[in-house]
């Protein structure tokens, strides 16, 4: 019941993420800044799903790069970058950021996953 709750979000985040795009590059004028808040609710969708799921864990490191990157966007926009410029640096930044954080995040195995074994043919095998 979580997968099937966590699959039904996928449109509603989606669409919820254009009207955030929208309302945002109308509000500020920005197209940047537009793209950049559609991004950010895209992500902020993805740790809602994993929190739907049960995985506590990765919601939280999912919830970083939003996070972050909203955090860098109003930090420049401020420091009086350009709204193309903030996009690509606060964008960067929080992926950095992302990136510094993983070793506090353990690695789960995957779950469901087909493992595919590879083995040598042998030439009896191979003719009648």
């Amino acid at each position: 019941m979580r997968w099937t709750t966590s699959q039904l979000l996928r449109p509603i985040v989606f669409t919820l993420a254009v009207v955030a795009a929208i309302l945002t590059g109308n509000r500020t004028s920005s197209f940047w800044y537009g793209f950049l808040a559609f991004f950010i609710a895209m992500g902020c969708g993805r740790a809602l799903r994993a929190l739907v799921r049960g995985d506590l864990p990765k919601a939280i490191y999912r919830v970083v790069w939003p996070a972050a990157v909203t955090g860098y966007a109003f930090l420049f926009s401020d420091l009086g970058l350009a709204a193309w410029a903030t996009f690509f640096v606060s964008w960067i930044a929080a992926s950095f950021t992302k990136g510094a954080l993983r070793p506090f995040f353990p690695r789960q195995p995957p779950r469901g996953k087909w493992k595919v074994e590879w083995r040598s043919l042998d030439v009896d095998e191979l003719l009648p």
